[in-house]
């Protein structure tokens, strides 16, 4: 397992072109056989921030998520985007926790 967490600003006037882009990337996210979660939530205390929560089967797998034509169309429209450049943090499961059959996430508020 390989997770990544993404913190993502948006620049205030192009964030519904950022929620669509990540919106998509969610949808697109079932094609690419190595990548088990891809969750995006929005920040509770600035609506512009977001954070990504990826697990993948194993870093080649992101790696083929970074060229994988149809989400990299979509990653390369970010800079135009973004406030800043994306933070990211890569980790390894230490302890868990999972209810079994608690597979939703509740929506974000737009």
């Amino acid at each position: 397992m390989f997770v990544l967490l993404v913190e993502l600003e948006a620049v205030p006037d192009r964030r519904e072109s950022l929620v669509q882009a990540l919106e998509s990337l969610v949808a697109l996210a079932p094609e690419e056989p190595g990548i088990d979660l891809y969750a995006v939530q929005v920040c509770a205390e600035d609506p512009n921030r977001f954070f990504l929560y990826e697990v993948y089967r194993d870093k080649a797998a992101w790696e083929a998520h970074l060229h994988y034509p149809s989400a990299k169309a979509l990653l390369d429209r970010f800079g135009a985007l973004l406030a800043q450049p994306p933070r990211l943090l890569f980790g390894t499961r230490l302890s868990a926790f999972a209810r079994a059959g608690a597979g939703g996430m509740p929506e974000a508020p737009r």
